[in-house]
């Protein structure tokens, strides 16, 4: 990895370069462009190049045509052409925004110097039409370059650009290429027209070779039949076999060659089926990653897959989520319609009358003839039992005078009292569990409800920097198992690439980052990754407009443990979080409630919970974590990094405190700690932050004197202008000391969150 980022840099080093690179390549390309003739010896396209070429590589692309005309034509020639130059780029020059008198300059000084050539006696009619033909032919490839400039390329137009009108100016350069039996140019045609049949483009295909067949039938009447024969091969390829490297290749040997029959001559026909093959060749080197970053047609299950996929991934959570809530609610309408057996102190009697009495031969005089007085007897005695947990001899009532079997009346009641306990016991104990599971049930309903409206959020892909993307990893031996870059409706860039498990160090991630942002054009946040079995997935999102600062001071009540507990972190959805949860009471005990309360709220909430959801599974937790009540303050601030939009939950919290143009006021909101109850009582806030603008938590030990002393200080730190860190210091010191005069102390702890503007 090291020495792919040391590549890295190095290609950096040779980017800082591209611009003097690229002068060089437009003076090359200006000297080639005005070396290729057609029509037997017209070289209009260095003065095309000068025509259509962008304004910041005009004078390299003109400096190598004058060049090129001074070396390979004739002094005649090469000063028509180069006072054609002149006056082009004094049209350029004066007129920047525009094409027709930069043309109508180069090409009228063009035919000027011919007709005073013609009325001197120095020309043939014959040249002054040839002439005139040089002449249309500038303007047209000039209009062109200058047409496709303006362009703004598309993956669905993938020639768009000055590209295809470049490659097609450079064809008659390489037929002047010395190259033996080769055909240079038919080769380069050859190989582009394969790319485009291989990634299915039928009508890029025919234009490209139809364009590539007129330029080499102009520059080399001869080639007429190569390009006759590579436009057949490369359509019949395209239609046949997309996506089929071999079959391609096969497709095209076998469609040139029938055409090649029409060649002129046997050596003409040796050197186009060589440069056909060579262009095959040359196809073949090119990279699979090369030939998939042209977005193409070929292929369409692989590309179209992605998005299926994910709508079934948002069908399969919906489902799961409904699922879940079916459960919950069946649970609760099973339990309703259930019968309550031994739910009275009346069981306690059938039990009795059951076990003791069944066999007793008073049985017809107790429970027929005196039943009122026997009912009555155990309705005196359900408060001895009630306190003791059974009857002794002579505490039974009166109305049991008349029982012949006294001893064993003690003991059956106090055995199906006991009895009686238990169950109720159990059944209380079994409610509260089906209350639990049926509140996770639903937690977990809406959380994953809420996950498959993130995950269905349309997403509107760029295959463009999904492809360089892919690529960049590739070439540090990442290869990626997927990839996605998009922008959603908010129109952020964001996505997520998938590679086999790899560590990567902080430092790799950095430079990670900053490559990706230079192909993306998109300054990103840093990348989050997450390990999942065999595979590391990286999320990517765009940087977003604030940087958290936050700020933290805790004083503890007692010097080995403190029941408050605190968590601050960025998720991977650009949103900063502060949340302060504090267990009830002090010391160890409270410790417990408030880490488990504020760990698990944490990792619900990097995972995409929303805070009502993680609220939910925490009070479940809390609830069930030991017969002994557990019970904590839950206090939430998520923040919105690109917009400043802050949302508050606070389940019997203390106000949160908000600094806002230097005045601090008190947000306060309804509810009880999370754990108490089996459903969760607490209340949301919404409002916006900006830059330099502070939302504050304080647990209770701070509120020993009330809020009022807390907005005063707050405003005076703002005056002074502290940072968060200073700012929860301050705080806590001045309620420590507060608390210090209390008799009954309890932790304090204060949490800042400030937003600045992000660099």
């Amino acid at each position: 990895m090291n020495e792919h980022l040391r590549a890295l840099r190095l290609r950096r080093r040779l980017e800082e370069a591209g611009p003097v690179l690229w002068q060089m390549a437009a003076g090359i390309g200006g000297f080639s462009l005005a070396a290729g003739g057609v029509f037997g010896g017209l070289h209009p396209f260095g003065l095309s190049l000068v025509l259509g070429v962008g304004q910041s590589w005009l004078q390299s692309a003109a400096a190598g045509a004058a060049l090129g005309y001074l070396a390979l034509l004739d002094p005649v020639d090469s000063l028509r052409w180069l006072a054609a130059l002149a006056s082009a780029l004094a049209g350029r020059w004066l007129f920047r925004t525009t094409f027709y008198p930069a043309a109508a300059a180069g090409c009228g000084t063009l035919l000027l110097v011919q007709l005073m050539l013609s009325m001197a006696g120095l020309s043939t009619p014959a040249a002054a039409f040839a002439t005139l033909g040089a002449a249309l032919l500038a303007a047209a490839g000039g209009f062109a370059l200058a047409k496709t400039a303006r362009a703004r390329p598309r993956p669905a137009a993938p020639l768009a650009g000055q590209a295809f009108p470049l490659a097609m100016l450079a064809l008659p350069a390489l037929c002047a290429v010395p190259a033996g039996p080769l055909q240079p140019a038919v080769a380069a045609l050859a190989a582009a027209g394969l790319w485009l049949a291989y990634r299915g483009r039928v009508r890029d295909c025919a234009a490209l070779c139809a364009a590539g067949a007129a330029m080499l039938a102009a520059a080399e009447p001869d080639l007429a039949f190569a390009g006759l024969g590579v436009t057949a091969g490369c359509l019949a390829a395209a239609f046949l076999t997309p996506g089929e490297r071999m079959g391609s290749a096969a497709v095209f040997l076998g469609a040139s060659v029938l055409c090649s029959l029409a060649a002129p001559s046997p050596k003409a026909l040796l050197g186009f089926l060589a440069s056909a093959a060579l262009g095959e060749a040359a196809f073949f080197a090119l990279p699979r990653r090369w030939l998939a970053a042209l977005p193409g047609q070929a292929e369409p299950v692989a590309e179209s897959a992605a998005r299926p996929r994910v709508a079934s991934a948002v069908g399969q959570l919906e489902h799961v989520a409904q699922a879940l809530t079916g459960i919950a609610d069946t649970v609760d309408s099973v339990y309703k319609t259930l019968p309550k057996k031994g739910e009275s102190y009346n069981w306690v009697m059938d039990h009795v009358a059951e076990e003791l009495c069944r066999s007793c031969g008073q049985r017809e005089r107790c429970w027929v003839e005196h039943y009122s007085d026997t009912v009555d007897g155990f309705l005196r005695l359900k408060p001895i039992l009630e306190q003791q947990g059974r009857a002794a001899l002579e505490q039974l009532p009166g109305q049991f005078c008349r029982c012949v079997h006294p001893v064993e009346l003690c003991s059956a009641a106090g055995r199906a009292y006991t009895l009686f306990r238990s169950r109720r016991e159990s059944r209380v104990r079994a409610q509260a569990m089906r209350s639990a599971l049926t509140e996770q049930y639903t937690a977990m309903a809406q959380a994953l409800g809420q996950m498959a409206g993130q995950l269905g959020q349309t997403v509107a892909p760029d295959e463009g920097k999904t492809a360089r993307l892919s690529a960049l990893l590739a070439s540090l031996g990442l290869e990626p198992l997927e990839a996605q870059l998009g922008y959603d409706a908010s129109g952020r860039l964001r996505g997520t690439v998938s590679v086999s498990r790899t560590a990567f160090s902080d430092e790799e991630l950095a430079e990670l980052g900053k490559e990706a942002s230079a192909i993306c054009h998109r300054a990103l946040a840093p990348f989050a990754v997450d390990h999942a079995g065999p595979v590391t997935t990286l999320t990517l999102t765009e940087k977003a407009v604030y940087d958290p600062v936050f700020g933290l001071a805790a004083r503890p009540a007692k010097e080995d443990a403190c029941g408050d507990a605190v968590q601050q972190f960025c998720d991977a959805f650009g949103s900063a979080h502060l949340l302060l949860c504090d267990g009830m009471g002090v010391g160890r005990p409270a410790a417990i409630d408030g880490a488990l309360a504020c760990t698990l709220a944490a990792k619900l909430l990097k995972a995409g919970f929303a805070a009502e959801s993680a609220a939910r599974l925490v009070n479940v937790a809390l609830a069930l974590k030991s017969d002994e009540e557990s019970a904590a303050t839950l206090d939430l601030v998520s923040v919105d990094l690109y917009t400043g939009r802050a949302s508050l939950f606070k389940a019997g919290a203390c106000p949160t405190f908000v600094v806002r143009g230097g005045k601090a006021e008190p947000v306060e909101a309804a509810g009880l700690p999370v754990g108490i109850l089996s459903s969760v009582v607490g209340e949301g806030r919404t409002l916006t932050l900006h830059e330099k603008e502070l939302v504050v938590l304080v647990s209770d030990g701070a509120l020993v004197d009330g809020p009022g002393w807390i907005c005063q200080q707050l405003e005076l730190c703002a005056a002074m202008g502290s940072t968060p860190a200073e700012t929860a210091r301050i705080l806590a010191d001045m309620a420590k000391g507060r608390v210090s005069r209390s008799a009954h102390p309890d932790d304090i702890t204060v949490a800042v969150l400030a937003l600045e503007k992000a660099v």
